[in-house]
């Protein structure tokens, strides 16, 4: 199962993207921005449409990101958290999916994450200085339920199916 991230809202991304284009073309064409009746030029007119250009553009960029995590029958691969490859089931010792607890605009959120926990003498190439919550063993975490297009219970039933044994459900495991 390939965990995709979330789409991005392409109707806002658009939106910007066209808002974007007007406004440099206003700019040179003799538009300029004023703030409270102080004139500061197409100068910064360009420069707000060009932001907007390059945020928008950014955006898209991200969405065509390649999936951060993709789970077979062979293993795992990783690109997130730093970890570019492949690992064989062999390489995990376990796959957590654990509650997290986040502050989000001044009210707490609690989202799932996926933590790996590799096996005994794997190098993944990045340091393993977290503690997974159920058995505290060292751990990178991957990707926050919340960034994925796939819900908590399909990501559980995806992990429950490809890892097997390895998958521990922090969700429902007390700690």
């Amino acid at each position: 199962m390939v965990l995709h991230r979330a789409r991005p809202p392409y109707l806002g991304v658009a939106f910007f993207f066209l808002a974007g284009l007007f406004v440099i073309w206003s700019s040179m064409n003799g538009w300029e921005l004023r703030f409270l009746f102080i004139p500061l030029g197409s100068g910064a007119l360009f420069g707000i449409g060009l932001l907007s250009v390059l945020i928008s553009l950014a955006v898209l960029v991200a969405a065509f990101r390649p999936a951060p995590v993709v789970l077979d029958t062979s293993g795992l691969a990783l690109r997130t958290a730093g970890i570019k490859r492949t690992l064989p089931w062999s390489a995990v010792e376990a796959l957590v999916l654990e509650p997290f607890t986040e502050e989000v605009g001044g009210r707490t959120e609690t989202t799932a994450r996926l933590v790996l926990v590799p096996a005994a003498g794997v190098d993944l190439g990045v340091a393993t200085e977290y503690r997974d919550i159920v058995g505290g063993r060292p751990s990178v975490i991957l990707v926050s339920v919340k960034s994925l297009r796939a819900s908590t219970a399909e990501v559980a039933g995806a992990l429950a199916h490809y890892a097997g044994g390895r998958f521990v459900d922090g969700l429902t495991t007390p700690a």
